[in-house]
């Protein structure tokens, strides 16, 4: 019996196995379709998107550049970088926005076995190859300051990191806007806290020890304090590469769940 029982539990979880792949194949081609539909086609027709998208992070690093007699190089990339995350990922939602409240395509996704998760990285995918040039320029320029190259891994994992949580918190709040007016204004309005109030393109020491403590309650500020610190640049002592990572974990965590159970899917 106990033999019978076994083979009964192991072709069962080959089953289960199978099931699990095939679903996650599916979810892939989903995934790409979507971003082939809404990114790459685009790309094809109207290839100077990538140029008008490119340029926008350069902006304040190019005035920062020319005030600072390029003095502050390393923090002003480090700043233009997680700047440019930022805006990408937020910019996702006002794509949804658009697909859900004009184009009304969002509807078409929401009547096919397409789940929320796999509809929100798709367009985030779509939207990440708008900014791939500029993004690619930035992780560059910030290589060549590193202190060591053994921190490049840590470099790509800020800025998947930030990107996706980014990504999702756009998802979030576009789900619950009816209006692109007001989700251009809330994406704005987060934009600048998160990218230019907090020290992300000033060193965290400018500020008051108690604006010091209240900067690390923004993932930008870890992010950006963990690629000053593989710059070399010095950090406080009360903060540490390992505990900004963390809270960058659980900041994606915490905005991935939001937006799989919170997020408006389905208009009741």
């Amino acid at each position: 019996m106990s033999l019978r029982y076994a083979k009964s539990y192991i072709s069962g979880t080959h089953v289960l196995q199978g099931m699990l792949i095939a679903k996650s194949k599916t979810a892939l081609m989903q995934i790409f379709l979507i971003a082939y539909l809404t990114g790459i086609l685009w790309l094809r027709r109207n290839p100077l998107s990538l140029i008008f998208s490119a340029i926008s992070p350069f902006s304040l690093l190019f005035i920062l550049f020319i005030v600072s007699e390029g003095k502050y190089l390393p923090l002003s990339i480090t700043g233009s970088l997680v700047m440019a995350l930022v805006g990408y990922g937020l910019s996702l939602g006002q794509d949804i926005s658009f697909y859900k409240n004009e184009y009304k395509i969002q509807d078409v996704f929401v009547a096919s076995p397409v789940s929320p998760i796999t509809y929100m990285v798709g367009l985030a995918l779509s939207q990440i190859l708008f900014g791939l040039p500029a993004l690619l320029v930035l992780i560059s320029l910030a290589t060549l300051f590193l202190s060591s190259a053994i921190y490049i891994p840590l470099l790509l994992v800020t800025t998947f990191l930030v990107w996706a949580s980014m990504s999702s918190m756009g998802f979030f709040l576009s789900s619950h806007m009816l209006h692109m007016r007001n989700v251009s204004q809330i994406i704005s309005f987060v934009n600048v806290i998160l990218s230019i109030l907090p020290p992300v393109f000033y060193s965290i020491e400018r500020l008051p020890v108690m604006f010091q403590y209240a900067s690390y309650l923004v993932p930008t500020t870890h992010a950006s304090l963990i690629i000053q610190s593989t710059m070399g640049i010095a950090t406080p002592k009360e903060w540490s590469i390992e505990f900004g990572f963390l809270v960058l974990v659980i900041y994606l965590v915490g905005f991935v769940f939001l937006a799989k159970v919170k997020a408006l899917w389905r208009e009741s």
